[in-house]
């Protein structure tokens, strides 16, 4: 009888340990689940095309995706991060990395960095997010850069009497819009208006005004992190000159409750002369309608791509993108790696994902392929993530932007509501305001 118990015991004992194990089917292939956001067209399958090779020379691997839409995403991810219920592999927000980091739920990858060619591999800017400043700590690993441009139509500067060159610097970038308004112009029908920039009403808020506040010396906190600079004669001088261009009557007062996708969209039929987005605008002007492209356009056969114009203290634009991460809790985590490691240094996926979705490769090498230099307009912003910058990978960066954004969106209500009557004391206000926001979020860290 004892020796039955026993037995009993012992078969109890490896069904457990069978049912605790990692994801596996019958053939021991291990499934790794990851979770992402959707970056192109059609974004199922254009990962699983870019992983099919890596399926193949791993046969015991199986990379099991979720999409997750853009506007449940955060909830969904700090929801898993505060639970044992997570997948093995997360796309991140850069500019999410430092929140879900600090509530430590990421898995530290840093003995692993130097697998990928260690962090002089990477863009330096989009690397300043693979983990919280400071902390010794890699959470994530880049894998998809944004970064911010000026797309300009090469025949309303041409029609205005304009190259562009005129457009190189803050005060000749203004002057040339002024003439693009005085000229005005209609082409194929079009009433051509000088500058596309949404609103309050646009995802990007914060990202629109960051590189005017960096381009004029500003920033949102001090050196130390330990406080909000937001405030400064600096950051006051970029955000009252992004406003000035529209105080000016430089861009339609409507566009200021669109989006970058309705302003794109207005770019793209024509009817804009310039305005600012990322990389994946290329792939949209070079990819015929039947594939969701606007290559047919006036604007495709019209187009170039500059860099931002340099302020008076430099030339800077806004670097994001997204970051791949593997939970603590993640029971394939030498799986996962294997994942995340081909999806981010592997030069063949980098280039065929970023092909699809169009955004720029994180992993430096990459650049390095005809497909960046044989296109003006890829060149560009080849060249931008050289003076690229980003917010700091702190854990209260996800506290911050919000309130960031909300001041931003107050000040764009005083330009739609007041026009030319909003003056600097306005803009002053919602600065100071929004600093001492900053500061209370950053005092319950310490």
């Amino acid at each position: 009888m004892r020796k039955f118990v026993l037995l009993f015991c012992l078969l109890v004992l490896s069904l457990t340990l069978v049912s605790c194990a990692p994801s596996k089917d019958g053939n021991d292939i291990v499934t790794v689940r990851m979770w992402m956001m959707p970056n192109s067209l059609e974004p199922v399958i254009d990962i699983k095309e870019v992983l099919t090779p890596f399926e193949e020379a791993n046969p015991k691997i199986k990379v099991e995706v979720t999409l997750l839409d853009w506007g449940a995403a955060w909830t969904k991810i700090t929801t898993a991060a505060t639970s044992q219920d997570t997948p093995d592999i997360v796309q991140l927000g850069s500019t999410w990395v430092g929140s879900i980091s600090g509530m430590g739920a990421l898995w530290d990858m840093n003995d692993k960095v130097g697998e990928l060619g260690g962090a002089a591999a990477f863009v330096p800017a989009a690397w300043a997010t693979s983990g919280i400043i400071g902390s010794g700590k890699v959470t994530s690993i880049p894998w998809i850069v944004d970064a911010r441009a000026l797309y300009y139509r090469t025949d309303v500067l041409k029609a205005a009497g304009l190259t562009p060159k005129d457009l190189a610097t803050w005060d000749s970038f203004k002057a040339s819009l002024t003439k693009i308004k005085d000229a005005k112009l209609t082409i194929e029908g079009l009433e051509i208006a000088p500058l596309g920039m949404p609103g309050k009403n646009d995802w990007n808020v914060v990202h629109n005004l960051s590189p005017w506040i960096w381009g004029a010396g500003g920033d949102f906190l001090s050196k130390d992190m330990k406080a909000s600079v937001l405030n400064s004669t600096q950051a006051l001088k970029g955000v009252s000159f992004y406003i000035s261009l529209v105080k000016a009557g430089l861009v339609p007062a409507e566009f200021l409750e669109l989006n970058t996708a309705q302003v794109s969209s207005n770019f793209n039929n024509g009817s804009v002369a310039m305005y600012f987005d990322g990389p994946y605008e290329v792939r949209t002007l070079t990819t015929p309608p039947a594939q969701g492209g606007a290559a047919d356009s006036i604007t495709a056969r019209n187009f170039g791509v500059l860099p931002y114009p340099k302020g008076p203290e430099g030339q800077y634009t806004f670097v994001g993108g997204s970051n791949l991460a593997i939970f603590k809790a993640s029971k394939n985590k030498e799986a996962a790696w294997k994942v995340v490691k081909y999806l981010t240094s592997d030069p063949g996926a980098q280039l065929d994902y970023t092909k699809a979705c169009g955004f720029l490769p994180a992993y430096k090498k990459v650049f390095d392929n005809p497909y960046f230099s044989v296109s003006p307009a890829r060149k560009v912003f080849k060249e931008a993530i050289i003076y690229g910058k980003t917010y700091p990978c702190i854990p209260s960066w996800g506290m911050l932007e919000p309130i960031l954004t909300r001041r931003f969106g107050i000040l764009w209500d005083y330009v739609t509501g007041s026009g030319e009557n909003v003056d600097m004391g306005d803009i002053q206000k919602q600065l100071d305001l929004g600093k001492r926001e900053v500061e209370s979020v950053l005092n319950q860290g310490e």
